[in-house]
């Protein structure tokens, strides 16, 4: 199990690429470093399901394209592993989200669907 978030997604999928065998199942949380690219994405972890979690307020702080990218990486991964998606809080009825949704209010709601994600 991979979970990054932010800046530690670059860091993170360079991991997943390096040790693929090691990977089962990765997170990311409104990462930096989505990668687009088909072979990259197969390259980390194979069959491996990714889950991108993304909250509010994405166009206010300038993340729309972060958060496309990480849709990109879900939907390649998704060739593999039907498992991987993009987890929109919004989307989902889950709002009021900062990019540290780990300290928000609600974050056990969150934390509940990924595990539950996880577990699947």
């Amino acid at each position: 199990m991979l979970l990054v978030h932010s800046a530690g997604g670059s860091s993170g999928f360079t991991v997943a690429q390096a040790a693929p065998d090691l990977v089962e199942r990765i997170v990311a949380v409104e990462p930096v470093g989505a990668p687009t690219d088909p072979q990259t994405v197969a390259e980390m972890g194979g069959d491996a399901p990714f889950m991108g979690v993304y909250g509010d307020y994405v166009d206010e702080r300038g993340q729309t394209g972060r958060k496309e990218a990480t849709q990109t990486t879900a939907e390649l991964a998704g060739e593999t592993s039907p498992a991987s998606t993009l987890l929109s809080l919004p989307d989902e009825g889950i709002s009021g989200n900062t990019h540290l949704m780990m300290q928000d209010d609600n974050n056990g709601e969150i934390a509940d669907r990924i595990i539950s994600w996880i577990s699947d």
